[in-house]
């Protein structure tokens, strides 16, 4: 009977203190300052149908394809681009006003480094023309062309070149 119940106690025992009720952890309560932010991007992809729009270390960026806003090997923007821009700036003049602007141009591997450069460059100048030209003080406005020295996509494919040749608009998170 002894071992019986010892047996017994050996096996119940395990069982009884698996089922022991678990701590569950909370998650950490959100900040205010984020869930502004992801309000504020929700908004804006509201207003902004069609556009990438996302919220990042630096601020909130906007990604254009190089293909809607500028033909082959070229920075001038064409009237369909205007239009996308166009709404960006309205934007930033309505909700970011103060804020400042970065203006990146990239390329894909294409060419040589020095070609995809000096693309990207005017690509980002012809940006930031454009926004100047819409009410956004020139000073607010920092251009950079980078090239193809940082893609997101494989430059091996023509889909993956297509993603790399792009403009990418900051808005700069307040001082």
């Amino acid at each position: 009977m002894r071992t019986r119940t010892i047996v017994f106690l050996a096996l119940l025992l395990p069982a009884a203190y698996s089922c022991k009720t678990k701590k569950i952890l909370a998650k950490s309560p959100e900040t205010a300052e984020t869930k502004s932010t992801d309000n504020e991007i929700f908004n804006i992809q509201r207003e902004l149908p069609g556009d990438q729009v996302e919220r990042t270390a630096a601020g909130i960026r906007f990604t254009f394809s190089s293909e809607i806003l500028f033909p082959t090997n070229s920075s001038y923007l064409n009237e369909k681009s205007k239009s996308r821009i166009d709404d960006v700036a309205k934007v930033i003049r309505n909700k970011y006003a103060d804020r400042k602007v970065l203006v990146e141009g990239h390329s894909d591997k294409t060419g040589t480094p020095e070609y995809n450069l000096w693309l990207s460059e005017k690509r980002a100048a012809s940006v930031k023309t454009y926004l100047v030209s819409l009410g956004i003080p020139e000073a607010n406005i920092k251009t950079s062309g980078l090239g193809d020295t940082r893609p997101v996509a494989d430059n091996k494919t023509k889909e993956g070149r297509l993603i790399n040749r792009r403009v990418e608009v900051t808005v700069l998170k307040a001082d």
